[in-house]
């Protein structure tokens, strides 16, 4: 019987391990590809993303170049505007040069005339003075009445020849003007001119650098524009990478999910395999303990009877008493398997409700099958171990264990700090209804209700 037992434990354990490893194999069994195709997308996603930035940096620079030349442009139109209104005064300033130069034209004509008229005029007083002689003047001046009369006579003579004289001093100096003046334009009309031409040419220049400019833009309008579409090409490629990434972050996690799911039911296999073996072994002690009761009783008839058989009379006496007890069953003396207990206080001296306070801080923490930390991560078993060891009660690390340890309390009798324990889990009473304890990957240590699953054991620790 020892060896059975022995054996079956051996056996617990080996199929434990294996329900472990088989835990385990399944966790690394994610896709190889997936990684690789994730990597490849990241790289593909980190090119996009330089290549988008070097692209921007261009697109900036060509925006701003685009900026400068155009004002430039501006600069070069408010020139040539300016340019425009000053040749367009040129042009009425000739204009009106023209009219002063044909207005001088005629005034030299007139000057002109004045000064021929003048000369002739002259030359018909001294052709005449010359043909009649002094004898007229002289005549004019001996038929003067009175000496007043003489010199008046005299006066007019020379008031005559110095009008003519001034008149044509008068005229020449009219024309000269005139001369000077027509002179004067026709030489401002050529300047004007010249700089009427070199207005011409700065437009040409203005127009030539312009239309440069223009077709300047228009070249970083084109560069612009491919530049935006390499862009657009660069941002879907990044959001193609991005769905990529998120299509294998996704397969990962439900692989990691059925890979934590499958290493989690193979932990409640192997805690079910050893709670039935403890189970089959505390039947093989029990059966081996009425076997061995059953055999001493037999052995105490046997004694009774051969005594009886030799003890004369007084054994009459003696089988009459004992014929009443003798007709009775053999009586088999009760056996009881211990379950190692926990003390019915706490060391500490702690409460159930001082449990539950102290489990509920560590709510938010995460689920990691097999630790026993309860701000890294625990498992159920590895959580309610931690928390009790905090108050100085040593638990197994398993939930089939805990099982049985301390004593056993109906649902309706729980209160906070008592084990609930479930198959293949366990977590601690909150009271209300309520428990706390590490439940999954996915949870990590939370709360909920007490009979989401089938409770099979309320084990209380602390009295």
């Amino acid at each position: 019987m020892k060896k059975l037992t022995a054996y079956n434990a051996h056996t617990s354990k080996k199929l434990a391990s294996l329900l472990l490893i088989t835990a385990v194999s399944l966790t690394s069994l994610q896709p190889a590809f997936a990684t690789t195709r994730k990597s490849q997308a990241e790289d593909a996603k980190k090119a996009a993303e330089s290549s988008l930035n070097s692209v921007n940096n261009n697109i900036s620079s060509i925006t701003s170049r685009q900026q400068e030349l155009q004002k430039e442009i501006n600069a070069l139109d408010a020139e040539l505007v300016e340019l425009l209104v000053n040749m367009d005064i040129l042009s009425d300033e000739l204009d009106l040069k023209e009219q002063e130069i044909k207005q001088a034209s005629l005034d030299l004509k007139a000057a002109q005339k004045e000064e021929t008229d003048q000369y002739e005029r002259m030359k018909k007083r001294v052709r005449s003075i010359y043909e009649h002689g002094d004898n007229t003047m002289l005549e004019t001046l001996l038929g003067a009445s009175s000496m007043t009369d003489l010199l008046n006579r005299v006066n007019y003579y020379n008031a005559v020849y110095d009008y003519d004289k001034e008149q044509l001093e008068v005229y020449k100096e009219t024309k000269q003007q005139v001369i000077d003046l027509k002179s004067q334009l026709l030489e401002e009309q050529s300047e004007m001119e010249e700089m009427q031409d070199n207005y011409k040419l700065q437009e040409a220049d203005l127009n030539a650098m312009v239309s440069q400019k223009e077709s300047d833009m228009d070249d970083f309008d084109s560069q612009l524009a491919q530049a935006k579409v390499l862009a657009a090409e660069y941002k879907q490629t990044i959001q193609q990478q991005n769905q990529i990434i998120r299509d294998e972050e996704e397969k990962e996690r439900i692989a990691r999910e059925a890979a934590e799911r499958a290493a989690r039911e193979a932990a409640e296999a192997a805690e079910r395999a050893a709670r039935e073996a403890a189970a089959a072994a505390a039947a093989e002690a029990e059966a081996r303990a009425r076997a061995e009761a059953e055999a001493r009783a037999q052995q105490n008839q046997q004694s009774q009877s051969s005594g009886s058989s030799s003890g004369g009379s007084s054994s009459n006496t003696g089988s009459g008493t004992g014929s009443s007890s003798g007709s009775s069953s053999p009586q088999v003396p009760s056996v009881t398997v211990t379950v190692p207990q926990t003390p019915a206080v706490s060391p500490s001296g702690a409460t159930g409700s001082d449990v539950i306070s102290y489990a509920t801080q560590f709510i938010g923490n995460p689920y990691v099958w097999g630790g026993t930390s309860l701000t890294n991560g625990a498992d159920c078993s590895g959580f309610t171990m931690s928390v009790y060891a905090h108050f100085g009660y040593s638990l197994p690390h398993s939930s089939a264990a805990q099982a049985g340890c301390g004593r056993g309390v109906s649902y309706s009798e729980a209160q906070p700090g008592d084990l609930i324990c479930y198959s293949g889990h366990v977590a601690l009473y909150m009271g209300g209804g309520r428990i706390v304890g590490a439940q999954s990957s996915r949870t990590g240590i939370t709360t909920q209700n007490a009979t989401y699953r089938t409770i099979i054991a309320v084990r209380r620790i602390i009295n």
